[in-house]
Order: structure tokens, then sequence, then C-alpha cells
């Protein structure tokens, strides 16, 4: 999918939906921040872009209705997929795994209605990497390709990845039923694959020293200090997050510009 399709399925999902912006889960989420040009082929293979109507944000509606509109008219196999390559996919806003927060860090990409329009219809994107985030705990290949792709080629870093994980935690949905603790350990042992060794590794035919009981009794005399400076959990500390009250101000956006601005704030 190029920025074009993109910037199309947005503005015609907005028309039908009858609705001035609509926020973007999913890979081609990337698309609000770069243009297809700038991002490796792995990370706009997809042909689907998931969309959330921005209504559903603001005023707590059934999703049901909105949902159905968008699979009847631009939806898969419809008339617009046959038409343009690409399609959309309702998705149900309280059913996505990402970071906390991450309403507050939604990325503006504003499509022109077309000459002569006075306002242009906004896909509200998730941060880069918020969706990196999320695509790791999913943990499907396509999602392993898609973030390894970007962290490949310098777009979004391994270690940006788990600072915002342990930074903020991650926003589990209800009808999250996988055991979230095991997808939360196998998405960071996975990033942190693409870190840099931090111990050498033993040359072939040496063995690796087994540590000292010194070695293990300071270990142990430094974990007791922590714990002891640091009376709250670990896991504790690393939930701990601050929400900031979101905007869906996105006056100044340019034709198929990118704005990072506050989205719309969700009912919580």
């Amino acid at each position: 999918m190029n920025r074009e399709q993109f910037a199309r399925a947005i503005r015609t999902a907005c028309a039908y939906l009858d609705e001035p912006y609509v926020v973007v889960f999913g890979s081609q989420s990337i698309l609000g921040s770069y243009d297809d040009s700038m991002l490796p082929v792995e990370a706009s293979m997809s042909r689907e872009v998931d969309i959330s109507p921005g209504s559903a944000f603001t005023a707590g509606i059934d999703l049901d209705d909105k949902l159905s509109v968008l699979d009847v008219f631009v939806g898969e196999d419809s008339p617009f997929h046959d038409l343009h390559g690409v399609y959309v996919e309702g998705i149900h806003k309280d059913t996505v795994v990402l970071p906390r927060g991450w309403e507050n860090r939604l990325v503006h990409f504003t499509a022109e209605d077309g000459p002569g329009a006075e306002y242009g219809r906004t896909g509200l994107c998730l941060d880069p990497v918020d969706l990196c985030a999320a695509k790791t705990i999913a943990g499907r290949t396509k999602d392993h390709e898609f973030v390894s792709a970007l962290i490949r080629d310098g777009i979004v870093g391994a270690v940006d990845i788990l600072d915002r994980i342990a930074a903020v935690g991650i926003q589990w949905p209800a009808v999250y039923t996988d055991d979230r603790d095991l997808a939360l350990t196998r998405a960071t042992n996975w990033l942190e694959s693409f870190l840099p060794d931090r111990a050498p590794a033993a040359e072939a035919g040496q063995s690796v020293a087994e540590p000292s009981a010194e070695n293990y009794r300071a270990v142990l005399d430094g974990l007791s200090a922590a714990a002891t400076a640091h009376p709250r959990s670990i896991r504790e500390m690393l939930g701990r997050s601050s929400r900031a009250t979101p905007r869906a101000d996105d006056n100044g956006a340019s034709s198929c510009g990118v704005d990072r601005e506050h989205g719309p704030e969700p009912d919580r």
C-alpha cells in the first residue's frame, strides 16, 4: 500500500461514516508517520487499513452499525476494494492491545477531500513505537517481520520499544484471554535479541569461568540493598504511567501532512 491509497481509504471511510476523522490501527498506521518511499517493503505489504470510527471515542456509541457500514462499502471484496486494491477492516476500539496512553500520542494524517474542499479528512494513526509494541506482543510471524524490518532500517529502535513498554505498561482489553505475562515475556525476549550482547561470548575452545562464591555474595548483597531502597515491586514500578488529557485539535494540518498532536479521549 502506498500513501495515496492510504489517504483514499481514510477519505472514503470518513465519507461513508459521515465523520471528520477515524482512528487507524494496524501495520498501515505507519503511513501516518512515513511516506511509503521511506519504508522497507515489509512495512507496506498489507492491503488492509484497520479503522475505528472517531465517534466511538467521543460519543460512546454502539459501533455495530458503523462497522457494518465500513465492511459493506469499503471492506474486503467491496467495490472499493476491487477498484483501488486496498480495503478497510472495521476495528472495535475495545479489542486493541497497546501501551497505556497511546491515545495521547496519536499522529494526525490529513487527506484533503479534493480541490476547493475547506477541510480534509483526518486519520489519527498510532505512534510508530506504540504500533511496534502492539505488533511485538501479538507475536505472529508477519508481526515479527514487520517490526524487524523497521528496526533493521533504523525507523524504530528495539530499545525505544522496550523503554515504552517498561515506562507505561500495557493496556490489556477485557477480551484478551491469553496469558498476559507470557505474551509480555516473549515480546521482551524477542526485542532483547536485537540488542548488543551484554557479555562477550567465550572464544572457541575456551570455557566461560564459573562465578565465584564471592561474586554470588556480591550479587545477593546488591539485590538486598536494592530491595531496601525500593520497597515497591519491580512490576508495580514498571506499571506506573501518567495519562495526559488528549486533544483533538488538528488545525494547521497540510495535505497529507503529519502533525504530532493529541488525539480524542476514549471512554474510560
